[in-house]
């Protein structure tokens, strides 16, 4: 892959912030490429980011030694959400089946929580983050200026009720 290639020159360079913007930019069209998340993976990792470099070295499913804080620093944020850890892979990183991802990752995976079937037939995710949905929040809005609204009003019929009997 030639953005790999390219990443690699200025990584020898000492560039490795291009590295890094190199590879990133390259995932839209790269597809699900282990080798690329592999090489961004140890660029972050060699910049001292961690928690991003665990995500890539997580999905490029190669499993080294040098890789184990990273990807524990990464698992750590999700432990408990795989719906969490989902939603933070790229798009061309959200496969439709658990099947479809290499297989020391699959197992990951599946240790994890994660069904075996992650998108529906006509592509939509079933693997969605838990809460923030767009219709509760515009809901509790709605509630909650509600609940203000009353409040005020008996706010006004206290302060008019007080300014009768004054009279």
């Amino acid at each position: 892959m030639r953005a790999i290639v390219n990443a690699e020159k200025e990584r020898a360079l000492g560039n490795l912030w291009r590295a890094r913007e190199i590879l990133q930019g390259s995932i839209p069209n790269a597809g699900y490429d282990c080798e690329l998340f592999e090489t961004l993976g140890t660029i972050l990792l060699e910049m001292g980011d961690l928690p991003e470099a665990g995500r890539f070295l997580f999905l490029s499913g190669r499993r080294k030694a040098s890789h184990h804080d990273a990807i524990r620093i990464f698992l750590s944020k999700h432990r408990k959400n795989p719906r969490g850890l989902y939603a933070a892979f790229p798009r061309t990183a959200k496969l439709a089946r658990r099947s479809d991802y290499p297989e020391s990752l699959r197992e990951d995976l599946k240790h994890l929580g994660f069904p075996d079937v992650l998108k529906g037939e006509s592509g939509q995710t079933l693997m969605q983050p838990d809460g923030g949905s767009i219709p509760a929040i515009v809901g509790w809005a709605i509630v909650g200026s509600l609940l203000a609204l009353l409040l005020l009003g008996v706010i006004k019929v206290i302060e008019i009720w007080s300014w009768i009997k004054k009279r």
